[in-house]
């Protein structure tokens, strides 16, 4: 199969996965932590929103490793979250940011890209697709290996 082309990769180490599920009740809170977390200054590389199968809530977001207890404070203190189930983090984890203007015309395009890092045993955290990017969080620990695997399929340009 003929390589993908793409515009341009990008990748950010250093960032916690935390997620959060809750009950609908408690996402009314949602925007005035979201909030509070622009006001200090905190940026938010990744966001994503799901539903479980028993109708909870579930937010995952990528944050800089270095705010990671702020975050996971105002989201404990926030949704006013019992102590015994805090919000799941994952440490050391890396973004990578896929771009390419025409993703939208080629299907298959995100199987692709989880066959091939699943081939090579890399875990994927996270993962989100539009018409023209795709974010994936992986493990730190496995930023060489996941670049190496997303080479085989997408031809990308020099810088």
């Amino acid at each position: 199969m003929a390589k993908i082309k793409l515009h341009n990769i990008l990748h950010v180490s250093d960032q916690a996965l935390l997620s959060v599920r809750l009950e609908e009740r408690r996402a009314e809170f949602l925007p005035s932590i979201l909030y509070a977390l622009r006001e200090e200054g905190i940026s938010i590389s990744l966001i994503i929103q799901s539903m479980d199968r028993n109708g909870n809530f579930i937010l995952t977001l990528a944050t800089p490793q270095h705010h990671l207890d702020w975050v996971r404070a105002a989201f404990q203190e926030g949704l006013d979250l019992p102590r015994s189930t805090p919000p799941k983090v994952r440490d050391n984890v890396t973004l990578i940011t896929l771009y390419g203007p025409h993703f939208g015309e080629i299907p298959g395009i995100a199987s692709r890209i989880l066959s091939a890092l699943a081939t090579d045993g890399v875990e994927v955290l996270a993962m989100s697709a539009s018409v023209n990017s795709s974010l994936l969080m992986v493990p730190q620990d496995s930023l060489a290996k996941s670049l190496r695997s997303l080479n085989r399929i997408f031809e990308i340009p020099a810088k």
